[in-house]
Parts: C-alpha cells; structure tokens; sequence
C-alpha cells in the first residue's frame, strides 16, 4: 500500500487494486468499474461488450476500426459512428452529428454508447452521452496508452471552440471502462512514450512505493513485457482513483494531477505541438521540480532521482526541440492556463517524493528568468 499527500491531506492507494479482474470507482451519481480483460484480439472484447448489451450503439475511432473491428463479424450490425479523431473534429459540431446519429437509432436511457479509441474519442463520445435526453449510458474502451493510464478514469471531457482547447468542458463519468491492453499493439513508440509520460506523473505523485515500482517495471515494458506494462497502467489508475474519489470534481485536490501540464501545455504551444502531449508533460515535471528546487521546496537528491526515471521518456528529437525552444510568449499562455489567478498561477509542484504542494508563480519578468533558467538546466540534463 503506498501512501501520499497532497497539500495537508493525506492519500493511500495499493499498488494494485484488482479484485476479480478489476476495480470499482466511487463516482457521481453511481460507481463503475475499470476491467481489465487480456483477449487473444482486442475485438473480442468490444464483441463480448456489445453482445451484453440489449440496444448497443458503437462510436469509434476510423483508424481503430480498421485495424481492429472491422474483421469482427459480430460488430458488423451493430449501428456504427466514425470519427477521424482529430482535434479539428473535437468540436460541438462533432458531437451534435453523434446526436443525430442516436436519435436515428432511437437511443434511449436503456441504450448502450460503446466509445472506442483514444482521448478525442472519449471528450466526443461522453460530451455527446451527457447532453443527450440528458443523459444515457456509455461505456468506455481505450485504445491509447494515454487513456488507458490516465484519461480513460475519471470523467472530465472537453472539446474546443472558437480556437481555444478544451474551452467547452463537463464531467461525464462512464459505466464501465474496459482496458484491453491489446489495443496498444499497434501503436509507435512515441504515442508509447507520450503515454507513459503520464503513468510516470501519477506514480510520482503517488509516492515513493509507486516511484519505486515504476523504476523496477519501465526497464521490462522497454523490454517489451506485457506483463509489467499492465501493471504500470494499473498502478497509475490506483493513484488517480484515490485522488478522484475524494475530489472528483476538482473543488481543490485533484488539482494536483495537474502536475508538469502548466509548462507542458504551455511548451507544446511553444514548439507547435511537435512534441507529444506526456512527452511534453514529462519534461513539464522536470521543468517544474526544477523551479521547486530553486524555491527551496525539493531536494536535489530527488530531484535527481525523478530526472533519472523521467529521461529515458524524452527521446532525441522532443529533446532537440527543447533545446531549441525560445520562450517568448511564456508569460502569455501561462495566464491563459485554468489554474492562474489573478497574476499568480497555482503551479503544482513535487516538495519532496510523496508530497504535493501547490505554490504562487507570479507572472512576471523574474518568472520568465527563473524558467529560462529551469529550461536550460533540464536540457543540459537531458
């Protein structure tokens, strides 16, 4: 059982939770449970979905389909939406087109909306189970390594507007996920990478028993073991779980799964998105332990330590981005960043391994040298 705090309250969570293949999340207005099913194909366990469900409705991801379903014959009646997942679709036209295509199949509240794919996906098909009649059930199935270990639990969904990200948002939690690990086979080693950016926040988060974890399991998913890849994912959704079941809603607390997307989101407007979301979000970390060991709050020694775990996340090319990036505009996108008010943005920041804490960053000149500074030192690291 590792344990953790975040601010002055404290958190524990196991390593890993399962119970009969899986666990149950404490949710709003009803619990559901993460299940993690290892078939022989990633379809059948989309099939033996659909095959318990008495009106199924199937939203996925083209690319998916074609790689995964299409060869299903089970799936091959079940009315189907398809998405090029994009961020140009992941908008309220997007989702309004799913509106009408469950209105054509006459969805009800006893319906079932299948999402399958990755996170745009996931923001298109639980925003458009939210508002329509309400309200009715969808179940999710992850097909990225970043929504199998982080996005895919705990119920935040947006979509972009007006050329602003994610400036349209809700929380619609789902009935079930459904993670086969499966599905990850076909993917690059950067969309690898960039997943598990994110499943080594939430192990750093979690304290030094998941950090340690994640340093004896990374070496053999790199080895290429299934085996210690579920449970990195695994691990990381034990920790998100105890976050978002005390805050599930963000009030305060789960704020801190936030941590190393301030300089991460704002790096990846920086370089035009040529690095990848956790890749960006990893050097984000590092950047941010940077500036809390320049606060005084983190220890080199840690902060040595994550960076040993971190680097091996960034490859060549997001490194050479890095070491390129000019900071002008820095001050900018980190006010436009949710977590900023007033002129201080409430930067999330590691004080000590299995301690979060969130500080003021004033946004201001000495703010943009201290980051220059923290810049430079993590590229020289790296």
């Amino acid at each position: 059982m590792g344990s953790f705090r975040i601010q002055n309250q404290s958190f524990s969570a196991p390593l890993d939770p399962r119970e009969n293949g899986g666990f149950v999340t404490r949710s709003v207005p009803r619990p559901y449970v993460v299940e993690f099913p290892q078939s022989t194909r990633p379809s059948e366990s989309v099939a033996k979905l659909i095959g318990a469900c008495r009106h199924p409705l199937l939203l996925v991801d083209g690319r998916v389909a074609q790689l995964h379903l299409d060869a299903e014959p089970s799936l091959a009646s079940v009315p189907r939406f398809t998405i090029e997942a994009n961020e140009e679709s992941k908008n309220i036209q997007t989702v309004l087109k799913i509106i009408d295509f469950l209105e054509t199949n006459r969805a009800t509240r006893t319906s079932m909306l299948a999402v399958v794919g990755g996170g745009i996906v996931q923001d298109l098909g639980a925003f458009a189970g939210y508002l329509f009649k309400r309200g009715i059930p969808w179940t999710f199935v992850p097909t990225t390594l970043l929504a199998q270990g982080d996005s895919g639990m705990g119920g935040k969904t947006a979509l972009n507007h007006k050329k602003t990200k994610n400036l349209l948002a809700l929380f619609s939690a789902p009935r079930r996920v459904i993670i086969d690990t499966g599905f990850l086979d076909t993917l690059g080693d950067n969309d690898m990478l960039s997943g598990m950016g994110e499943v080594f926040r939430l192990h750093v988060t979690g304290g030094v028993d998941f950090l340690t974890a994640f340093e004896q399991e990374f070496p053999r998913f790199k080895e290429g073991s299934k085996d210690a890849l579920l449970r990195l994912i695994i691990g990381a959704l034990s920790v998100k779980r105890a976050v978002i079941e005390r805050d599930e809603f963000e009030v305060d607390l789960r704020r801190s799964l936030n941590y190393g997307h301030s300089f991460g989101h704002a790096l990846e407007a920086l370089v035009d998105f040529r690095i990848p979301h956790g890749i960006a979000v990893t050097i984000g970390m590092l950047v941010e332990n940077e500036v809390a060991l320049r606060r005084g709050l983190l220890s080199k020694s840690e902060r040595d330590r994550m960076l040993r775990a971190g680097r091996a996340l960034v490859p060549a090319a997001s490194r050479n981005e890095l070491a390129s990036v000019k900071l002008d505009g820095i001050l900018e996108l980190l006010r436009r960043d949710k977590k900023t008010e007033g002129s201080a943005l409430k930067l999330v920041v590691v004080e000590s391994i299995g301690q979060i804490r969130f500080i003021d960053l004033e946004l201001d000149t000495p703010t943009v040298g201290l980051l220059h500074d923290s810049v430079a030192a993590v590229v020289h690291a790296l």
